[in-house]
């Protein structure tokens, strides 16, 4: 048999549709085809993805395992009364910060953080000998100052001891002076009828003059002591003056002293030690933080739309988790002014304190609103987590079999126990409360009655 080969084409209409075809793709450069199967892997990615989204996750080998017997729980909605949460942070009502408002330094200062204390007791003490020796110098001043009082004071007697007598003596030259005016008068008139002698007459002119000059000496005497009374008086306000400038600065002094002696402001705590022993301390230097932390009260931010639910004397219960407690009080203030930031008005509520609570921990408080909603609540525990997930295993049939579907939902309020299911569940669905962590998806289950 003979073969016979050619160069030729054998239909040249089919050899033009072959050179046709392929022409494009023998345009396309590498980084071209490198898009078109990038994006291909893309979309059979995504694809994928979908499928296993969409597709039933009951797998055959769920449905074929062993039936578990599990108990069940028929869902109803709730009227339940509508509540606002409100959260908090525990804070003291004594607190402070206790500093010094001299230089020296610190001899004293052995409590530490946890340390307890009562009021009136020495927390710190600062060494303050500059001071006291100008309180003793203000005290010496105050001693000179009185002791030149008491000089005035007894010169101010001498003076008017001297008036006294000044005065006496006025009252007898004057009892004398009349009596030689009216002698005088007489022994004139008498000489001026030859009745007595010239000598008579001139003895009584001298007892007058005599008379009439010791009146002048006593009222000289009585004007110095006068001026002397005066002047000690003068003196004495002086001097009294000084003792009590002296003793304002023996006061002054005093009180300088007494800030080296930090005393504790009421009964409490030591939160933090900022200083030590023999460290120089200065005027405003802060040494201990301290509370009570027997006076607590449960501070609240409302913001200002819902502080028409809140109001002065309203009873109360505060939770707090960390300890498991719940209190019962009441409001006991609202802050009558909003924080310009966050708008919010603050809220204190007092409480007792078991010793268990501490400031700075978490409370809350739940306030009926009034109004009632219908509401889906499940047991806590009957909640499944997966990662970020939360779902509950729900019944339904796969033909007549009933199996354990895993429902995811979104969780509203926890109380009491109760979890809010806002959505992924409806009234009248089943769902099992019990071996939930022996179920998978699809599991067939036999219900408990």
């Amino acid at each position: 048999m003979t073969h016979t080969t050619s160069d030729e084409p054998l239909d040249p209409t089919i050899d033009g549709l072959t050179e046709q075809k392929q022409s494009p793709s023998l345009r396309l450069s590498p980084k071209k085809w490198g898009l078109l199967l990038g994006s291909a892997l893309l979309l059979a990615g995504g694809t994928w993805g979908i499928l296993q989204l969409t597709r039933s996750t009951h797998s055959p080998e769920a449905a074929l395992a062993p039936a578990i017997a599990v108990e069940t729980l028929t869902i109803r909605s709730q009227a339940i009364v509508n509540t606002l949460e409100l959260s908090g942070s525990i804070r003291p009502v004594d607190q402070a910060t206790l500093s010094t408002r001299v230089m020296g330094r610190i001899t004293k200062l052995s409590l530490e953080s946890g340390d307890r204390f009562r009021k009136g007791q020495v927390l710190a003490q600062i060494d303050v000998t500059d001071m006291t020796a100008q309180t003793n110098q203000a005290k010496s001043g105050v001693v000179q100052a009185q002791s030149v009082v008491m000089q005035h004071q007894a010169e101010l007697s001498r003076s008017q001891a001297m008036l006294n007598q000044f005065q006496e003596q006025k009252i007898e030259t004057q009892a004398a002076l009349q009596l030689a005016t009216i002698a005088q008068r007489r022994m004139a008139t008498l000489r001026s009828d030859g009745a007595v002698s010239q000598e008579q007459l001139d003895r009584a002119n001298t007892v007058l003059t005599q008379a009439k000059s010791k009146v002048a000496q006593i009222n000289a005497g009585i004007r110095q002591a006068e001026a002397a009374i005066s002047q000690s008086n003068a003196a004495i306000a002086q001097f009294r003056s000084a003792v009590k400038q002296a003793e304002s600065g023996v006061t002054s002094a005093d009180i300088n002293e007494s800030y080296g002696t930090i005393v504790a402001p009421f009964n409490g705590v030591v939160i933090q030690k900022l200083a030590y022993e023999g460290e120089m301390a200065a005027p405003g230097m802060a040494l201990l933080k301290v509370e009570n932390p027997d006076k607590l009260q449960l501070e609240i931010a409302v913001p200002e739309e819902k502080l028409r639910f809140v109001r002065v004397g309203q009873s109360v219960k505060v939770r707090f988790d960390a300890v498991n407690q719940t209190l019962n009080t009441s409001i006991q203030q609202i802050v009558p002014a909003a924080d310009p930031k966050s708008r919010s008005f603050l809220v204190k509520i007092p409480l007792s304190n078991s010793g268990r609570l501490i400031s700075g921990m978490f409370g809350r408080i739940t306030l009926p609103l009034g109004e009632k909603q219908q509401r889906i609540l499940i047991p806590a525990n009957v909640l499944m987590q997966r990662g970020q997930l939360q779902g509950v295993y729900v019944v339904e049939k796969s033909g007549s079999q009933p199996i354990a579907v895993l429902r995811w939902v979104k969780v509203g309020k926890v109380q009491n126990k109760q979890v809010e299911i806002v959505a992924g569940l409806m009234s009248g669905d089943r769902i099992i409360t019990n071996k939930i962590n022996q179920l998978s998806d699809g599991q067939a289950i036999a219900i408990e009655q």
